[in-house]
């Protein structure tokens, strides 16, 4: 299999033998895949500085099995990112997410490009965390994961924004009778959860509410696996 000029992006890099590395991509078209990039680590390789993660890239590879080798790679000419303070860690954490809840090989050109404008979005510092926010949970969305943010998962009436609920992953909010009970469930304001259906996170208290949703949820779907960019935060 040959393959050129595919959209990418490198969501983590290790080192191979004494001058390669691998790579493990996200492609616009192939979805995200391992290959291995010969002498790009050497002081004299023209990619070595092209192959860093957050660049948006074209590549090519070739080859059979599970590790196809590199055969190209250009900076596409975007305007260069500028990740200050946290915007750096969330990126690579956005980078883990991907790593752990994509599939190899499954093309998902909506997952990409949700990558790619959020990106951009967080050169925001001061919105940082709603950006982080919407992108995980556009993505489970696109996953076919898809969170009930609105209708009482028992009874089917919309949430109340005075009330209390208990949100159960693959159900939603419940309306919480004793929120000092049921240790299975997240606990969230009834405002949070239709500020965040309609993307207006505008106070620390909502963000922090969804933040919990989120870690939560993800923690879920991971089956309770670390996520070791988190460490980065600190």
């Amino acid at each position: 299999m040959r393959v050129q000029d595919q959209a990418a992006y490198i969501l983590h890099h290790r080192a191979y033998r004494d001058t390669s590395q691998i790579l493990e991509l996200f492609s616009r078209d192939y979805g995200r895949i391992t290959v291995v990039s010969k002498g790009s680590r050497s002081a004299k390789s023209r990619s070595r500085a092209v192959l860093q993660p957050f660049v948006p890239l074209l590549v090519g590879w070739s080859g059979k099995g599970e590790m196809p080798t590199l055969t190209g790679s250009e900076v596409i000419s975007h305007a260069p990112l500028k990740l200050h303070g946290n915007a750096l860690p969330s990126a690579f954490y956005m980078n883990e997410l991907l790593m752990k809840l994509l599939h190899k090989h499954d093309a998902h050109e909506e997952v990409f490009n949700l990558y790619e404008n959020t990106l951009f979005l967080l050169q925001d510092i001061e919105n940082l965390e709603k950006n982080l926010r919407i992108f995980e949970i556009k993505l489970l969305q696109i996953l076919g994961f898809g969170m009930n943010l609105i209708n009482d998962a028992e009874t089917g009436e919309i949430v109340q924004s005075d009330k209390c609920y208990r949100y159960y992953v693959e159900h939603g909010p419940v309306l919480a009778a004793n929120p000092e009970q049921d240790a299975r469930s997240l606990l969230i304001t009834g405002a949070t959860l239709i500020a965040f259906e309609k993307g207006l996170l505008d106070s620390a208290e909502a963000l922090k509410e969804i933040k919990s949703l989120m870690r939560y949820v993800l923690s879920y779907y991971m089956e309770g696996k670390p996520i070791k960019s988190r460490e980065l935060f600190r």
